[in-house]
């Protein structure tokens, strides 16, 4: 897959192409049925198949005060994209002011002409053009004006919700990780390296890996997490943290995990943390000695949990 930060907007093709558009925030398993359809199109017509997508969500430019929290970054998504073996070009551009105050049918002129766009997939929701007045209809009536086959994927619905990647944010918000996983197809993961802390959890007994993550990432509910940490390229179980140490009174977000069976240094190592299955609450203990217990309990709860599945 050839990638293609399209800063100045002037990336072209000429050989005929199918297009899938959206936001692609996280690629649920919604996204992945677009995907999979741009693929089926791609092997069917022997077209390019190209994903059309932005670098930062509209919202950052038309609502700041509203934008949400991201699912994954450019880097996790470019990755998941990768994952698809038909696609044979992704196009990251720059959603700004011109994108933003582009009519509709000009928005989808410009694609046509760059592209040579003989099918389009868009998600049954999709929006397009100046304050997304641009709706599915008028793609309609668009694609027989211009002659392009039009695919509109359906909503895709599990426990009578329909998948969208609000409903995943407010998911991971609310520490409900074992729903995130089934409506991502994966778990859902914060990635970044591993820096000092205030090595208190050594002095307690119980090191753990401080990690260093983008502000903008949805962040779990605060609390204890069953979690696996990728580090090397090799697995291992860990108990996450997420919140502020209400214990210690600090300021600040943490996330840190305290490694399974595990006593190699990694300050300065990039790792992935993937959150499988919330624990508990985060506490405020009146004592160390009874902050020191629950952490065993939660070490002792992962043990027995990780090896009833080994």
């Amino acid at each position: 897959m050839r990638v293609i930060f399209n800063i100045d907007k002037q990336y072209r093709l000429d050989k005929p192409t199918a297009i899938a558009l959206g936001t692609f925030d996280g690629i649920h398993i919604g996204h992945q049925m677009l995907v999979q359809q741009l693929e089926f199109i791609q092997k069917v017509t022997g077209s390019c198949a190209l994903v059309y997508t932005f670098l930062n969500n509209p919202m950052e430019l038309l609502t700041p005060e509203k934008a949400p929290t991201k699912i994954m970054t450019i880097g996790e998504r470019i990755s998941k994209l990768k994952s698809f073996a038909s696609i044979d070009c992704l196009v990251l551009n720059p959603f700004d002011k011109e994108l933003a105050s582009m009519q509709p049918e000009n928005f989808i002129d410009m694609l046509i002409s760059y592209y040579n766009v003989k099918n389009m997939v868009v998600g049954y929701d999709f929006k397009f053009g100046r304050l997304g007045s641009g709706n599915i209809e008028l793609l309609k009536e668009l694609s027989e004006k211009y002659g392009f086959e039009l695919v509109v994927v359906p909503p895709l619905s599990l426990g009578g919700e329909a998948i969208s990647s609000s409903l995943i944010r407010r998911l991971i918000q609310e520490g409900e990780l074992g729903k995130v996983s089934m409506y991502l197809g994966h778990p859902y993961t914060i990635s970044g390296k591993i820096v000092h802390g205030f090595g208190r959890g050594k002095k307690l007994g119980f090191p753990t890996a401080n990690l260093q993550f983008d502000p903008q990432k949805s962040i779990p509910k605060y609390g204890i997490y069953l979690t696996r940490i990728k580090i090397d390229g090799l697995y291992h179980w860990g108990v996450t943290n997420v919140g502020i140490n209400p214990t210690f009174n600090q300021e600040g977000l943490f996330i840190e995990t305290y490694i399974l069976d595990y006593n190699d240094q990694i300050y300065g190592s990039k790792v992935k943390v993937e959150f499988l299955k919330r624990i508990r609450d985060e506490i405020r203990f009146s004592n160390i000695e009874d902050l020191k217990a629950q952490i065993a309990k939660d070490i002792e709860w992962a043990k027995n949990y990780v090896y009833k599945f080994r």
